[in-house]
């Protein structure tokens, strides 16, 4: 197994305060690393040192190869990275925007032109090149930072929170520009406040909290934390106040909630569990529309690891 990032106790102090406490990672080439944490949870000062822009306290990385201190010129040169906020010239055109990176990285002009005029298809922006990119949407100004990012042909692409504060429709055209990057071989580290984006789009995930990484894997094995916490939902009508209290007396049941048309039921032993529920509204004459285990979410499982919603 190749891996494009290695970290080695990797650890960031401002005077008294440690900000990211001896993390060690390994991303592998080619996929899609998600970076979960909460505000000031240490996920934008671990990237700052991975992308060298933060110098480390202690600890030691390889990004692509190369140490990020002492070759770090190196390592600017196999990354990209798409910032939250718009960080180019608004006062350019989209095709001017990438003409200047182009020009940063000293590309020829042949070569800048067929790589913008690529690129602005790719994030289909073609028919706003001329456009001054300060009049775009939000959706537009990610895509032109994306269309930006990869000027360089970039092994490592860094996308920090990159559909924060867009519509539906931008967030998924960005999601699903996203994949296409990375099924061109492009490995990408990307930090969300989306848990639902972090499950679909992931393919590991890092939970990140007080500096510290205190879970890491696949989104299912990170779910299955919580195996113990699955609950019931139970859809029926015309619920009497004696099923709930019936219910709450069953030994295998450690709660009941009720809302609208909907019981959730946490339980102690999930043995035969539809069985033994399905027997007991039948004894009842209970109409039941349906029984379903709700497995836990990823939030679920941030939540209770951090003790904290993702945005707190």
């Amino acid at each position: 197994m190749k891996y494009v990032i290695e970290t080695k106790n990797l650890t960031k102090k401002y005077g008294e305060l440690t900000a990211v406490n001896a993390v060690n990672l390994q991303v592998k080439e080619g996929e899609i690393f998600g970076f979960l944490g909460p505000n000031g949870a240490g996920k934008t000062t671990t990237i700052g040192m991975l992308t060298t822009l933060v110098n480390p306290t202690s600890g030691t990385a390889l990004v692509a190869g190369y140490d990020f201190t002492k070759e770090a010129a190196q390592v600017r040169s196999v990354i990209g990275v798409v910032p939250q906020s718009f960080s180019l010239f608004p006062e350019l055109t989209a095709e001017e925007n990438l003409w200047y990176i182009g020009k940063l990285y000293g590309m020829k002009e042949p070569a800048i032109k067929e790589k913008a005029a690529m690129l602005l298809k790719t994030v289909t922006l073609s028919e706003h090149s001329k456009r001054i990119s300060g009049t775009f949407s939000g959706g537009m100004k990610q895509r032109l930072s994306v269309a930006a990012s990869l000027m360089s042909s970039p092994k490592i692409l860094f996308m920090d929170e990159p559909t924060t504060g867009l519509d539906p429709q931008s967030r998924v055209a960005l999601r699903e520009l996203t994949k296409q990057m990375n099924r061109s071989g492009i490995t990408i580290l990307y930090t969300t406040h989306d848990m639902e984006e972090a499950d679909k789009l992931c393919d590991r995930i890092a939970i990140m909290n007080m500096g510290s990484i205190i879970a890491l894997g696949t989104s299912d094995n990170i779910k299955r934390t919580l195996e113990d916490q699955k609950t019931i939902e139970i859809e029926l009508k015309n619920v009497s106040r004696n099923i709930l209290s019936d219910l709450k007396k069953l030994p295998f049941i450690k709660s009941v909630e009720y809302s609208g048309k909907i019981i959730n039921l946490k339980i102690n032993n999930m043995e035969n569990v539809f069985f033994r529920l399905t027997d007991f509204f039948s004894k009842r004459k209970q109409k039941v529309d349906e029984i379903r285990i709700k497995e836990p979410s990823l939030e679920d499982v941030f939540i209770h690891l951090t003790k904290k919603g993702l945005r707190d």
